[in-house]
């Protein structure tokens, strides 16, 4: 099963009070502890994702059901849009609904329209979903689950976001958040590096 949890965290670290808001289990004191737990409910939520053959997979409703089922045994507030405002992402709360919508709309065409590659989509809705951070959490590994249902519904080979560094997980960090850091300004290609490594490296 491939890592979805690029960004590594330190499982000792204690929980705040912000990230203990909404958890569905009080026992849980520590990162590690919700990890696990979080693991555990990604893998029920990925066996309900290899069952949909929903033509509407391009949609609001269809990334927030994925996202209660990746993360609804674990936060009470999985599949709801974020009502606080993030430093992550230049998007109010109040716009994620539209933003999606548009997302959701662009990305439609560009797969009908087949001017722009499949690295260049996969890259263009990561980074949008990424930047739009819809939920309170869980944004990114919903993302990247997410675009890889997209590239296998099109028989698409599947990204592997930087794989070879799997071993060394501060470095993958490093690299996907600079490739995140390019793609902000309109540069693409560390992205599409990062989530298609080269067949010889």
């Amino acid at each position: 099963m491939k890592d979805h949890n690029i960004i590594d965290r330190d499982g000792s670290t204690p929980l705040d009070h912000d990230q203990i808001l909404g958890i569905r289990f009080s026992h849980l004191t520590t990162m590690g502890e919700l990890d696990e737990l979080e693991d555990l409910n990604i893998q029920k939520g990925l066996e309900w994702l290899n069952r949909q053959k929903d033509p509407n997979y391009l949609s609001t409703e269809f990334i927030c059901k994925l996202h209660e089922k990746l993360f609804g045994d674990v936060w009470k507030w999985a599949g709801k849009f974020r009502t606080a405002e993030v430093n992550i992402s230049k998007h109010r709360s109040y716009d994620v609904g539209p933003q999606l919508k548009d997302f959701f709309e662009d990305a439609k065409l560009w797969i009908q329209l087949g001017k722009m590659s499949w690295d260049e989509i996969s890259a263009e809705m990561h980074h949008r979903l990424v930047t739009i951070h819809p939920f309170p959490n869980g944004n990114g590994r919903t993302t990247r689950i997410f675009t890889e249902f997209v590239q296998k519904r099109n028989n698409q080979p599947v990204t592997s976001w930087m794989a070879s560094l799997g071993k060394n997980p501060q470095l993958r960090r490093d690299h996907y958040i600079k490739a995140l850091r390019s793609a902000d300004k309109g540069n693409f290609d560390l992205l599409i590096e990062f989530m298609r490594e080269k067949k010889d490296q």
